[in-house]
């Protein structure tokens, strides 16, 4: 018999890889997995639990838009829903009003845009007749209408505050309040970008404004990058370069890209993230466009994803991950996003994905990091169907719980193909050595085997459990949330356990699926093998 072999996987922060060919992908990437983390040393692990912030549904018709921190005088998460603006100090939300009984209403087909100056939040509802914009303070509680402006304009010398124009879009920057997609006069300017007085968010001069008439009918989305004011339309993509009415310049950044709605951009401290349909993610820097998405670009040329969604895509920068939510359905039937394509930017030279699903197979959307006042972080996200904010990242938990039941969420990891660097010779495979994390109480891992490149569904060649045993105390990721103290689990260690015999083979793959009743996660496996006599 020929000398046993031995093939030791212990890397595995290439993450998430679509593409189709096999012998493309490397040997820390995997072509299938879910609801699992990817430690930047190595190892693989069972994510954290999603659990809701409200306990009370949200009223009304939900319609989720977009979450926004407001650090005012006192800290409040904000939410878009429908066509309410609403806020909350811990836990459940309360409608944001302008009087006694009267609701903010946004016309905004993304719901009202929101930006923070210094303890003054800026909320504008809609490029439409009779919209007013508004501010508020967290300590007030009514918001204060803003008088359009059109036709009162404020002169330099002589400013007389208290108006804005109404809009889809605004943003802070360059000292300066900007609003676009304007209406004005009882006529809309979609491609308009409004900028206030220097340090003064209620005076706008009649002259201050840009069309941006490239790129398709209206202005999208807005971010700010190095200074640069970035400017999304469906078909393109433009900085405003410059600090005052004086030195404003527009540059030209992409004519192909851009974003259709503001659902599809987040800003990071780094860059912008957006998503351009069909091209997919992109990250700019400040200096250059980076393309994120080839390894799941087969969603877009295999037509993966659904075009019954009626979002089909958003973009969220929570907990310094990218969260890409998509309607990932070979059926072409999903409604609402389906996955979160997680992208972990420290995994790796270039980033790396994972992908998540809520216990029912929904992607969550726009989300943010929120402190309170209390200094308790939360890293949160919009349930697509159900009217509650999600927590999540939460490593102590082992459960989902959205709408009020703990409930488990299924995970798995599919490994690469294993070949010992040739396919052309049979080989016996033996038991391989798995190293798994341990965990405070016994359960089973399930582990089935596929054969010779062939990886549908049912056609596994052997399938067995592997039993972990129970150690106490264990499977904490870090010390509380992602990111913070040390990286890895608190377990009290691991533990080396065998499977059984893989088979008679060119190359084998393993399918890992983790326990219903806790979390899981393994280090390294070690592969090992005799082979074959190859014949002529």
């Amino acid at each position: 018999m020929s000398q046993l072999a031995l093939q030791r996987y212990d890397d595995f922060t290439g993450g998430l890889n679509l593409r189709a060919d096999q012998f493309q992908l490397q040997k820390n990437e995997s072509p299938d997995l879910l609801n699992v983390e990817i430690d930047p040393r190595g190892g693989v692990f069972s994510r954290g639990g999603m659990h809701r912030l409200n306990t009370t549904a949200v009223a009304g018709t939900w319609n989720p838009h977009r979450l926004y921190s407001f650090f005012g005088d006192s800290p409040r998460l904000m939410l878009a829903n429908d066509t309410k603006v609403l806020w909350s100090s811990s836990a459940n939300f309360t409608v944001l009003q302008y009087s006694p009984g009267n609701d903010i209403v946004a016309s905004n087909a993304h719901g009202a845009s929101m930006a923070a100056w210094g303890d003054t939040l800026h909320i504008v509802t809609g490029a439409v007749t009779a919209k007013v914009s508004y501010k508020w303070k967290s300590g007030d509680t009514y918001a204060t209408a803003l008088t359009a402006n059109g036709p009162t304009r404020q002169a330099y010398a002589s400013p007389v505050g208290g108006h804005m124009p109404s809009g889809e879009h605004v943003i802070t920057h360059a000292n300066k309040v900007f609003v676009a997609n304007t209406f004005e006069n009882g006529v809309l300017h979609p491609n308009r970008l409004r900028w206030s007085h220097e340090g003064l968010p209620n005076y706008f001069m009649e002259d201050d404004f840009i069309d941006f008439n490239g790129g398709g009918l209206g202005i999208r989305a807005l971010a700010v990058v190095s200074g640069q004011l970035v400017v999304f339309k469906s078909n393109g993509i433009y900085l405003l370069v410059g600090t005052s009415s004086t030195n404003f310049q527009v540059v030209e950044l992409s004519v192909n890209l851009g974003a259709d709605t503001n659902r599809g951009v987040a800003q990071s401290e780094d860059g912008v993230y957006f998503y351009s349909n069909p091209e997919g993610l992109f990250f700019y820097d400040g200096t250059r466009l980076v393309d994120l998405f080839e390894p799941l670009r087969p969603l877009v040329d295999e037509q993966k994803l659904s075009t019954a969604s009626s979002e089909p895509y958003s973009v969220s920068f929570v907990g310094r991950r990218v969260w890409l939510a998509l309607p990932y359905d070979e059926d072409n039937t999903a409604t609402q996003p389906t996955v979160n394509f997680v992208f972990d930017p420290s995994l790796g030279q270039r980033g790396a994905y994972t992908q998540f699903a809520t216990h029912d197979s929904f992607g969550l959307v726009n989300g943010t990091d929120w402190t309170d006042s209390s200094g308790q972080n939360y890293r949160v996200l919009l349930h697509p169907t159900l009217a509650f904010v999600v927590k999540v990242d939460l490593f102590l938990e082992e459960q989902d719980n959205i709408n009020g039941t703990a409930t488990s969420f299924s995970s798995y990891y599919r490994t690469g193909w294993v070949d010992g660097n040739t396919y052309a010779q049979k080989k016996v495979f033996r038991r391989p050595d798995i190293v798994f994390k341990q965990v405070d109480t016994q359960r089973n891992v399930n582990v089935k085997v596929f054969h010779n490149f062939e990886e549908a569904s049912g056609a596994e060649r052997k399938q067995f459990d592997v039993t972990l045993d129970g150690a106490g105390v264990g499977m904490f990721w870090g010390t509380d949330l992602w990111g913070t103290g040390v990286w890895g689990t608190s377990s009290e260690g691991v533990e080396v356990l065998s499977g059984r015999n893989l088979g008679l083979a060119r190359c084998v793959q393993l399918l890992l699926t983790g326990p219903s009743n806790g979390g899981w996660g393994f280090d390294s496996i070690t592969y090992k093998y005799n082979n074959r006599k190859v014949s002529g």
